[in-house]
């Protein structure tokens, strides 16, 4: 019985041990700067967040979702122009090309805040986490900025 137990244990931490090396091996490639979210009245239950996400690495990085605290839900959303009007939609991921950056921008890719657990306020600092197609994940602290 205390084989099978020892068995199991190596074998969860083998498998964990993985997961960590692999959530690693991207993150410590990737860069996040000049991360913000646009402070609200608090009436509002929505906000964006935007920063700049830098990959020195020499594979793609592709964003599929991000979290926080902050907020019920996190989601990638796009705008773009169709027919003169601006559109907004949720976007399944944003690629981040090799040796490359993408700017999360207004009028661009943002993550959309939904349902916002309290009011955001110019200089709280909100911490939100990307979770990257290979398993990685970073959390970065953005700043909220005045309206």
């Amino acid at each position: 019985m205390k084989t099978k137990n020892l068995c199991c244990f190596i074998f969860i931490f083998f498998v964990s041990f993985l997961s960590y090396a692999r959530a690693d091996g991207l993150s410590k490639d990737i860069f996040i700067s000049n991360a913000w979210v646009q402070a609200m009245p608090s009436s509002q239950k929505i906000s964006a967040a935007y920063m700049v996400i830098t990959n020195n690495s020499p594979k793609e990085a592709i964003l599929v979702s991000a979290s926080s605290d902050i907020a019920a839900t996190a989601e990638i959303h796009q705008m773009s122009e169709m027919n003169g009007m601006m559109n907004m939609a949720m976007a399944a991921n944003v690629h981040v090309p090799a040796q490359g950056k993408v700017t999360l921008q207004p009028g661009g890719f943002h993550i959309m805040l939904i349902n916002l657990k309290k009011p955001l306020n110019k200089g709280d600092i909100i911490p939100i986490t990307l979770h990257f197609q290979d398993g990685s994940n970073i959390t970065v602290n953005a700043d909220v900025r005045g309206q």
